[in-house]
């Protein structure tokens, strides 16, 4: 861990329990504390000049076809940000002279979300790719590599349930995934569109994991639809944990999306939290006509592109293939590893 001199002090959420948003309704307009807090904090920084470029979306559209993919233009999106790192392997360490978020300016955080050390904390992400587009960075001064931790996770899913928007998402990353800083770190956003993983038919697979096969990115997904049992948030952190565990074991590169789900398109309530986990290719581009390398947000059905003519051009089917040959082989051998681990003295016992 780096000893960290000076730290400024920024305000601190606090919360408990009690104050998680179990069942979320389009209907209901009110915003949580947390909602109205982070899009505040978001707002004045925006205001404040702190972003490098503004959020430009000047076009978006839905594909044609089975899944309504969402594409997005970005045109500005990557023309000033922070230098990519080079990450070439899962194992690959944390190393303090690349960019890490340890010596963020304080004009980027915009609030603690643990104890009001600085150590788990909100900051801005300054080129934007949506709407509060903001970083949850976990046990910043342990310095991590881009490995997603059961604290994490936990935090994450503390966070999703703060929310009183159905169109609050979190995703993740890993090391090789187009993870552009190895340092731990998830990403916040409000997407205000109906997507089609909040309400796809899911496949089961064992205890509460269930599969993603009808849709061209192959994975997992663990649902929280229960919320009677006091041990189902924490048995949700656990299989979660266990799915990347074995993904990262596996040195197969992992991307992780929390939303929330209902039950049917055109439902107005969401009574789901559902965890999507897809292993894999390593993130080198992929090699296709339209010179696209999609990651957590592409799974999730969120395009975004920024070049006009790719925009113009994509074609559901075209996209269909790629994220299908990104994750197919990985889905295929995590799920038998899962089927045929023993869980004995795991204490992974949630229902389905």
């Amino acid at each position: 861990m780096l000893e960290i001199s000076g730290i400024t002090k920024v305000p601190t959420f606090q919360y408990e329990d009690k104050d998680f948003n179990l069942v979320v309704t389009t209907a209901n307009g009110l915003k949580s504390r947390f909602d109205s807090f982070l899009t505040e904090k978001w707002q004045d920084a925006r205001e404040n000049g702190i972003f490098w470029v503004d959020l430009n979306i000047p076009k978006e559209r839905t594909l044609p076809g089975n899944y309504g993919f969402l594409a997005q233009l970005h045109p500005d999106k990557g023309k000033k940000r922070r230098k990519l790192q080079v990450i070439t392997s899962m194992l690959q360490p944390f190393d303090s002279r690349e960019f890490n978020f340890t010596n963020l300016p304080n004009e980027e955080i915009l609030f603690d979300v643990g104890n009001g050390d600085g150590n788990d904390i909100v900051a801005v992400n300054v080129s934007p790719s949506g709407k509060y587009h903001s970083l949850l960075i976990v046990e910043r001064f342990k310095c991590l590599p881009q490995r997603a931790t059961r604290h994490s996770i936990e935090k994450a899913v503390d966070l999703m349930l703060l929310s009183n928007s159905p169109y609050f998402r979190i995703i993740f990353n890993s090391s090789c995934a187009h993870a552009s800083v190895n340092h731990l770190h998830w990403h916040l956003y409000y997407l205000k569109r109906d997507m089609p993983l909040e309400s796809i038919k899911l496949n089961h697979l064992r205890g509460p994991v269930f599969m993603l096969k009808e849709f061209p990115a192959k994975g997992f997904c663990l649902k929280l639809s229960s919320f009677s049992d006091p041990n189902a948030i924490g048995d949700l952190v656990s299989w979660t944990y266990f799915i990347i565990d074995r993904l990262h074991k596996s040195e197969i590169p992992y991307s992780v999306c929390l939303t929330r789900a209902k039950e049917n398109i055109g439902d107005n309530v969401y009574e789901d939290v559902r965890v999507y986990i897809w292993g894999r290719k390593p993130g080198t581009r992929v090699t296709n006509r339209f010179d696209f390398a999609p990651s957590v947000c592409e799974f999730f059905g969120h395009l975004i592109i920024t070049s006009r003519q790719l925009y113009d051009e994509l074609t559901e089917e075209s996209v269909d293939k790629i994220l299908n040959d990104l994750t197919s082989d990985s889905f295929s051998a995590v799920r038998d590893d899962v089927l045929g681990m023993d869980l004995n003295g795991k204490e992974l016992i949630m229902a389905p």
